[in-house]
């Protein structure tokens, strides 16, 4: 399939170059041939588990040429929403990783761990959230204090299956408390918006590609990308017709391919 026009990527990570330990050597290969060939490539990714030197190392190991400074992840989109939603002395409570945890310390922000003195909540997926921290966040929240999920991911693709996501975590804290935070992953455009301009390019001239209907092929139908669902991932052939037949149009990506070596570009 050649998708013509198209200048740059916008590129899920989880799903679509790897599943837990498991790498798509077809997505590796595909990708390091696009930039060679001069394509533009900005990996997107809602996992906020771990800063974009970690992520990028990861990439690197599973043999993807790239850089950090092509990698925007769920701590950086969450932490930057944040910043421009609460006050310069707001003390934060950080329910995810340390890769969050700096993230919101680099906006110049004040980390708390103590839900009484927290006004602000920021919630993202890290393997290490306790039982307590979650309690600690409905608590700080039920208080009045601004939230933030860095995304609503229900599920996490693994080499094994899919484990519980963000928005399972997310789910929890909304349910206890009867709130809804702000969210600033995919499929929200602010994300798109950081990646475009990381790009330098127009939204017209980029194509997004992800394995979810709910936040990679509806986020970059919003922001007004060329979407591509890759089926390596959660979703596949089967939940596209099912989003077609029940009129979910801004869920319906304009290509499906198998895998990435499917793709090419003029």
């Amino acid at each position: 399939m050649r998708l013509e026009g198209v200048r740059g990527l916008v590129c899920d990570v989880d799903g679509v170059v790897h599943a837990g330990d498991r790498v798509f050597d077809s997505a590796v290969e595909s990708l390091n041939a696009w930039m060679h060939g001069g394509l533009r490539v900005v990996f997107l990714t809602n996992n906020a588990s771990r800063g974009p030197e970690e992520l990028a190392a990861r990439l690197q190991q599973d043999g993807v040429r790239m850089t950090p400074d092509q990698v925007i992840t769920g701590a950086m989109a969450g932490s930057h929403v944040l910043a421009r939603t609460v006050d310069p002395g707001t003390r934060v409570l950080v329910a995810g990783s340390a890769a969050l945890d700096r993230a919101v310390r680099d906006q110049g922000l004040e980390v708390t761990s103590d839900p009484i003195e927290a006004g602000a909540v920021v919630q993202g997926y890290a393997p290490t959230v306790t039982l307590q921290l979650l309690h600690d966040a409905a608590h700080a929240v039920s208080r009045g204090a601004t939230w933030v999920a860095t995304n609503r991911d229900a599920g996490l693709p693994t080499a094994w299956g899919v484990a519980p996501g963000n928005g399972a975590y997310v789910d929890a804290v909304a349910r206890a408390t009867g709130r809804e935070p702000l969210v600033a992953g995919k499929p929200e455009t602010g994300s798109y918006t950081l990646a475009l301009e990381r790009l330098g390019l127009t939204a017209g001239e980029v194509a997004g590609i992800g394995d979810r209907l709910e936040t990679d092929v509806l986020g970059a139908n919003r922001a007004g990308l060329r979407s591509v669902l890759v089926a390596t991932g959660v979703h596949g052939w089967p939940e596209v017709e099912r989003a077609a037949g029940e009129g979910a149009s801004e869920k319906v990506p304009d290509h499906v391919v198998d895998d990435l070596s499917q793709l090419t570009f003029g």
